[in-house]
C-alpha cells in the first residue's frame, strides 16, 4: 500500500451525506437515483491539503488512508461547514433581482457578484436569501475511496487548468519532453501567461525542475 502526503494529486470517489441524505456523489447511478443535479460524474482529482475538499477530509486521507483503501468520516457541523449564521440571512427587495434580469425562485441558488445565496421565501416585494453554505448546520458523513495517485506532469497541469484556472482541457495543449514543458493556450489568454505559470508553480511543486514555455494554441 502507498501512503498519501500533502500536495500530492490523487483520484477520489466519494459519497457525501448531510443529515443522512445523499447530497453529492461521484457515482452516476447513485446520483440519478437520489435525484441530484450533478453536471459531471466520475472520480474527482484533488490536490491533498490545498482546500479542494474539507480540511477534515484532507487530514483523514493523510493520516488514515492509503491508495486503494476506503474511509468513512463523520463530522459535526462545526467540523464540517460550520453552524448557521443568522447574519448571513438577508431580506432583499425584489428589485435587486429585477435589475439583473433574474426571477427569484424558492430553493434556487443565485450568484450575487461572487457570493452565492439560496432563496428561502418570497413575500410580496421582499425576498429572503440565505448566504450560508447550504450544508452549514448539518451533520456530515463522507464515504470515500482513494483510487490512485496522479504522477504525470501533463495530467497535473491539465487538472490545474480545469479546476483552478477554469480553463477547459479542450482549450489547451500540453507537451512534455524530458524536462521541457510546452503549454498551448488560446490567443485570447496568452497575455495571462505569467499568472498561469505562477498558478502552476503554486500547485505543482516539481514544476520548478522543468523549463516551461507558453505559446498560442489553436484548436483544430
Amino acid at each position: 500500500m502507498v501512503k498519501i502526503k500533502d500536495n500530492e494529486f490523487i483520484k477520489l470517489d466519494f459519497d457525501l451525506y448531510a443529515n443522512d441524505k445523499l447530497v453529492q456523489t461521484t457515482e452516476e447511478k447513485k446520483g440519478k437515483e437520489a435525484g441530484l443535479n450533478i453536471e459531471k460524474y466520475g472520480p474527482q482529482t484533488i490536490i491533498v491539503g490545498k482546500g479542494f475538499v474539507l480540511k477534515a477530509l484532507d487530514e483523514d486521507i493523510v493520516k488514515n488512508t492509503q491508495i486503494g483503501e476506503t474511509g468513512i468520516l463523520e463530522l459535526k457541523p462545526k467540523e464540517a461547514y460550520g453552524m448557521k449564521n443568522k447574519k448571513l440571512i438577508k431580506v432583499l427587495p425584489k428589485s435587486a433581482f429585477d435589475e439583473h434580469k433574474m426571477r427569484p425562485v424558492v430553493g434556487v441558488v443565485y450568484d450575487f457578484n461572487g457570493t452565492y445565496g439560496t432563496v428561502k421565501s418570497i413575500v410580496g416585494g421582499r425576498v429572503m436569501v440565505d448566504f450560508n453554505n447550504p450544508l452549514s448546520g448539518k451533520n456530515i458523513r463522507i464515504e470515500y475511496k482513494v483510487l490512485s495517485k496522479v504522477n504525470d506532469i501533463d495530467k497535473k497541469i491539465l487538472n490545474v487548468f480545469e479546476s483552478i484556472l477554469r480553463i477547459p482541457n479542450d482549450m489547451c495543449n500540453v507537451k512534455v519532453k524530458e524536462k521541457i514543458v510546452i503549454i498551448g493556450v488560446p490567443e485570447q489568454i496568452i497575455m495571462l501567461k505569467d499568472h498561469i505559470i505562477k498558478s502552476l508553480n503554486d500547485f505543482i511543486g516539481e514544476l520548478k525542475d522543468y523549463s516551461v514555455k507558453i505559446e498560442t494554441f489553436k484548436k483544430e
